[in-house]
Formats: C-alpha cells, structure tokens, sequence
C-alpha cells in the first residue's frame, strides 16, 4: 500500500518554521502595543461657533467631555514625531435665552441702572422709566399679518416678536397696545407707547414727528396689484394707472404719486379691509406694500407696478427718547449680524433677501465698527415722500395754528399747501363746475327731445323713447352711471374728457326723461284748454318742472365720480388719501355743493322771471 502524501508542498516552510514566525509576529503586536501607550494623547478642537470655514469632520457639541483620541504610533523604521501642544478648552456658549450683548450695550444699561431706584421718583428719560417699570410698552399692528396679527393669546407675528427679543435685551417685558396706520403716530406723540414696532417706514417727514432707530428692521416697496387679464399691463408703470380706480389705505404716503399718474383712489380705513376687498374681486387694483399684498395675492393676479423702496424703523418719542433709541440700535445691529433677524424672519414666513444683505453688511468691516449708525455705507436714508409746498404753505399753515389755538377747530387745509394738492384741487373745481353746467343744458334738451318725442304721431319715434323713459324711470342713477362707466372702460375708453362727456349724457337722460314726461303732461292739459300746444308752449307751462330736475342733476354730479371724472369729490378722495385727513376736507366739498346748488337755483329762478311773461 503506498504511504500517505504530507500536504506540505515540497520548498515550504516545516512547522517548526511557522511556529518561529509566529512567535516574532505576536513580539512586534506587543512591542507596537508598548509604544501606543507610551505616546502622548491629542484633543480634537471644536470649530467656534464664528468661525466662517466649513467643517468635514464630525464631533459631539462638548468635546471636553469625549473619550481623547489616540494618535498611532509611527513604524518601527522612522522616528516617532513630536506631539502638538494641546489645544486650550473652548470657553461655554452662552445660553441661547440669554443672548451677549455687545460691550457698548451693556456699558449704557448698567449706568442707566446705576442711578436707580432714586431716579424712578422723577425719570430723566423712557429708558430710565422703562427700566423702573420693568416693561416696555410697544405699539404693534393687528391687521397686518404675518408682521402681526391678534390672537387670544396677544399680538403674534414678525414685529411683536421682535420687540420681545429687543426688550429681552434690554431685560425688560414687553407689554402691547394695538396702533393703526392713522394713530400710530398719535399714539407716540401721546407716550401711550414707549416705541413703535408697527410697519412704521421711516420717510424724511416722519422725522419731524419720530426718533427712527437705526439700523432699520425691514424694507418695503409699493406695489400695484390686479387680475392678469385686466387693464393696465404688466410693466406700463404708474403712467398705465391714469384713468383706473386703486384701492387704497387712508394715510399711505405714496398714494400721492398714484394721484399724481392721474389714478382715481378708493380709500379704505385699515389694512385688513383692503385685503378683504382685493380677495372678493371688489377692488380691481390694490396699492400697498409688497409685504402685505404679496402674501395674499389670489389665484390669476399680477404685480402691475412696483415703485417707492420704504426702509421700516423702530421709533420712539424724540423728547427723551434718545438713551432708548441708542440701546435698541445696538440691539438691532447684533440680531443683524448674528443672524437673529433672518431666522425670525423665516419662521413667519417672511422674505429675508433684504435681511440676509444687511448681514451681510452688518457682520463686516466697515459695519462692524462701533460709529457704524452714522456711517451712510451702513444705513440706509429715510424715503423722502415730501410733497413739493405752495406759496401759500406757511401762511396756511399759521392759518390753521390760529383756528385751532382761538377757536378750537382742528382745520387741515391740505389742498392749499402742496402743488399737487392744489392741483388736484383746482381740476376738481374746475370739472365740478363743468360737470354741473353741462348736466343742466343736457337736462334741458332731453326734456325737450322727449317732450317732442313722445307726442310724435309716428310708432317708430314714440315707442323707443317710451322704452328709454321706462328704463331712466326704473334704474337708480348710481346703476345707470356704472353701467355707462363699464361700457366706457370695455371700450378702451377711459380718459378724464372722455368720462366727463358720458356723466354729462348719463345725468342728462336720466333728469331730462323726468322733466320730458313733465312737458307731455302740460302740452295734454294745453290741448285739453283748447290753447296752443305746440313744444315750446309746453315747455314753457312746464318750466318750474324743468328747472327742479335741472337742479336734481347739480345734487347728482359727484356721482360722476364713480366713473372716473376727476370732479371735485374725486380729487378730496385723492387728497384725503395722503394728507390723513378727512373731517375738514370733506366738510368743504359739502360747503362747495351747497354754493354750487345754490347757485343754479338762483340762475333758473332767475330764467323763469325772465320767461314767465312769455305766452303761447
């Protein structure tokens, strides 16, 4: 029987021989084990939280705390390299409800409090009475979502909690009290509030009436809204508006430059009814902030316009405010460079491009510097909306200074103190006057061409104009006027003369059809006498009826607004809309209509003396 092969292969290496091998393996194993534990340990630094570079590798958020990592030992055949020094312990963060504030803020609150509470008796300043009180009391919108809204558990959005980060850096509560676009300012001037985080854009003439803060908080534009399908287009800018119908809010300074394009304005008391209106499909154009308007946009509607960048400040009563004003700016600068604002900005769903430039701006040289509120590379100007004045301004204004010192009487004459005011003023007189004389005639023709017409012998002639008689008798004027200015405005036809004509006709047909049917009745009661009965007979037995429906047409004219005549009610609308004052403007456009009624009286009167010893 042959004997068994060994499985070694002839030239390997015995057992004796691999037993030598691993026996010299284990000894390196042990000698590299010697030498690892021998060499020195190194920490791995944790990046700080400012520094800008980006980190590949992974650590945990407290790295004092993690097991050291081993460095390995070098091979046997190359000198092991000497250690790096350990790198120091990085020092905590601060708590993120307790944010640091800069040096310059801390420095100007712990003098303020040093003089406490001795000074609480008789505060020399809002920042020394906010810090007595504990409390800052801001003034916030409520209808002004996201930027803020009102809810059971107080005000919420963008602005009040920002004004709870600043007072928190300040170590103050802040407390809310609900302001408008009208009173914001009245509510500053009346320190119901201690400062205003309320959508306030800071303008060259609110700085006669405010302290704005600076840095600014938020920037704007003024955009026009409406249906993609409708007139104007798309970037025909605010020229394309001349004509159109904007909604408004009461008090927005640049619905001056809307009036100035030849716009007609609708006005609307606050923010929040203007948003309702634009969503119904009431307001075919909306002008207001992009802020708001943007957001809520409906379904098929379009930005036709932008215009008017509006930075927003916080603000605060000139008189004493100045300390306060200076702890907010040094505030607001940190949420800028930290990034505060931009977060806050994003968790209301606010646009942040603004805010993610600012810091930018304000995390670098030469925004960084202490001075920097004073640098114009760092903040931006306040919007100048100023209107240019008339000749008249300052005599006006004493005007309105006296009446309201002697008697009382809180007089805005608005319209005598800008030129555009003025402007829109005199066209609105002017057009009144138009409007007034032209519906008169036209009454008095189509009483005539009526009074003719319907005791025509021929079909063809009465039964039309019975049919238009039945309509004028049956439809109210406001109607009657809209559907003539819808006509006009689907024509393409739209213009200030072209719509002066149609109000003309429209208030003409509509009296004159009346006064028509008054002069059938007097020409069958003629008849029936057995006297002359021809049209201007008739005419004349029915003057008295003419006359009172002529003077229904004068009553009748501001209507004619409606359709986008710039008459005298239109340009009050207009002036209204960015003087914020309504009580005297429209107490003189009732004055004027009373003249102007007035006076057509007296002139028909007057032509009734003259013909009332006419006889057929």
């Amino acid at each position: 029987m042959p004997t068994r092969r060994s499985r070694t292969e002839p030239g390997a290496p015995g057992p004796a021989t691999r037993r030598r091998t691993l026996a010299l393996a284990l000894m390196r194993v042990a000698a590299l084990l010697v030498a690892m534990r021998a060499a020195p340990a190194i920490a791995v630094p944790e990046p700080t939280s400012t520094s800008t570079s980006t980190s590949t590798s992974t650590s945990t958020s407290k790295p004092a705390a993690a097991a050291p990592s081993i460095r390995a030992a070098p091979p046997p055949d190359r000198a092991p390299a000497p250690a790096p020094a350990p790198a120091p312990a990085p020092a905590p963060a601060p708590a993120s409800a307790q944010p640091r504030a800069p040096a310059e803020l801390a420095r100007i609150l712990a003098k303020a409090r040093a003089g406490l509470p001795a000074q609480c008796a008789d505060p020399p300043d809002t920042l020394v009475q906010a810090l007595c009180s504990g409390e800052l009391r801001v003034g916030t919108r409520a209808d002004y979502p996201p930027f803020g809204s009102a809810t059971a558990d107080g005000p919420r959005g963008f602005e009040p909690d920002l004004a709870r980060l600043l007072a928190a850096r300040l170590g103050l509560r802040a407390t809310f009290s609900t302001v408008g676009a009208a009173d914001r300012m009245v509510a500053l001037g009346e320190r119901r509030v201690d400062m205003l985080v309320a959508t306030t854009g800071h303008t060259v003439e609110r700085d006669g009436q405010a302290l704005f803060v600076l840095p600014h908080y938020y920037e704007s534009h003024t955009v026009v809204v409406g249906r993609r399908d409708a007139a104007p287009r798309a970037g025909a800018g605010l020229d394309g508006l001349a004509g159109h119908t904007v909604c408004v809010v009461i008090g927005n300074a640049t619905n001056a430059e809307l009036a100035v394009h030849g716009a007609r304005l609708m006005l609307f008391g606050g923010a929040a009814r203007l948003v309702e209106r634009l969503r119904s499909g009431d307001c075919a154009l909306a002008a207001h902030d992009d802020s708001l308007l943007l957001p809520v946009l409906p379904p098929g509607a379009e930005v036709k316009a932008s215009f008017a960048p509006l930075p927003w400040g916080v603000a605060v009563n000139p008189d004493g405010g100045a300390a306060l004003a200076r702890v907010l700016g040094l505030a607001l600068r940190t949420l800028h460079a930290d990034g505060g604002l931009r977060t806050l900005a994003r968790r209301h769903g606010v646009d942040s491009a603004w805010l993610q430039a600012q810091q930018a701006r304000w995390s670098a040289p030469p925004c960084d510097a202490s001075a920097a509120d004073a640098d114009p590379r760092c903040v931006d100007a306040p919007h100048d909306s100023r209107l240019a004045p008339t000749a008249l301004a300052e005599p006006v204004a004493r005007l309105e200074l006296w009446l309201r010192t002697h008697c009382g009487l809180p007089v805005t004459l608005a319209m005598l103190k800008t030129r555009i005011g003025l402007r829109l003023f005199l066209d609105g007189v002017g057009y009144s006057l138009a409007l007034a004389a032209g519906a008169v005639s036209m009454t008095v023709l189509f009483a005539l061409v009526f009074g003719a017409g319907l005791g025509a012998p021929t079909r063809w002639l009465r039964w039309p104009l019975r049919a238009l008689l039945l309509v004028t008798q049956s439809t109210p004027l406001v109607l009657f006027m809209s559907v003539a200015g819808l006509a006009l405005g689907s024509a393409g036809l739209g213009t200030p003369a072209r719509a002066l004509f149609t109000a003309v006709m429209v208030l003409g047909l509509f009296n004159g059809g009346h006064a028509g049917q008054a002069v059938v009745d007097a020409r069958a009661g003629l008849r029936a006498q057995g006297l002359p009965h021809g049209l201007v007979a008739a005419a004349l037995r029915a003057r008295s009826q003419i006359a009172a429906f002529a003077v229904n047409a004068t009553r009748a004219s501001p209507v004619a607004s409606l359709i986008g005549v710039p008459e005298l009610l239109a340009a009050q609308t207009d002036i209204a809309s960015f003087s914020s004052d309504s009580t005297t403007t429209f107490a003189l456009l009732l004055v004027f209509y009373m003249v102007l009624v007035s006076l057509v009286m007296a002139l028909l009167g007057w032509a009734q003396r003259r013909l009332q010893g006419r006889r057929p």
